[in-house]
Parts: C-alpha cells; sequence; structure tokens
C-alpha cells in the first residue's frame, strides 16, 4: 500500500568510501526501520537549493526520502508497506 507523506524524518547515514551518503536507519513517529537497500539516488533543484532524493527499502517497505542540502532536513515523501 502506498501512501504519500510529507513528514520529518530522523536518519542515521553512512558514507562510502568514495564519499556518497547512504541512509542505514530511519526514524519515523515512534518506529525504528534499518534500511537494507539504496535502489536509486537522484537529485534536483528547488531555485538554488540542491534536493537529494533517496529510494530505500528492506525485506517489508520501502520508501522515497527527499534531503534538503540547505538545510539537512529529511522528509519522508512516499512509504510501500508490503514491498
Amino acid at each position: 500500500m502506498q501512501t504519500l507523506c510529507d513528514d520529518p524524518v530522523s536518519v542515521v547515514v553512512a558514507f562510502t568510501d568514495d564519499g556518497k551518503v547512504r541512509p542505514w536507519k530511519i526514524r519515523w513517529g515512534n518506529a525504528l526501520y534499518h534500511v537494507r537497500r539504496v535502489n536509486m539516488v537522484h537529485g534536483s533543484r528547488e531555485g538554488r537549493t540542491r534536493i537529494f532524493y533517496f529510494s530505500c527499502s528492506n525485506d517489508t517497505n520501502a520508501w522515497k526520502l527527499r534531503l534538503d542540502t540547505e538545510t539537512l532536513e529529511w522528509r519522508m515523501v512516499e512509504h510501500y508497506a508490503g514491498a
């Protein structure tokens, strides 16, 4: 089931050897999710601000996360349960 949202989330990230950001854990409300895969990363611009989108998943869920590089704010924009 797909849920569209625009909720603030806390994200623990890891940095790869080549300097890329990889979401590792997501806290959304009272739930803590472990990310197993980063399926896609793409960027866009909103004015002068660079925005990155991370499509992530584990064995049962998938998420689309949004990172605002100006404010360093993470937001959950899509959630798929039963992925």
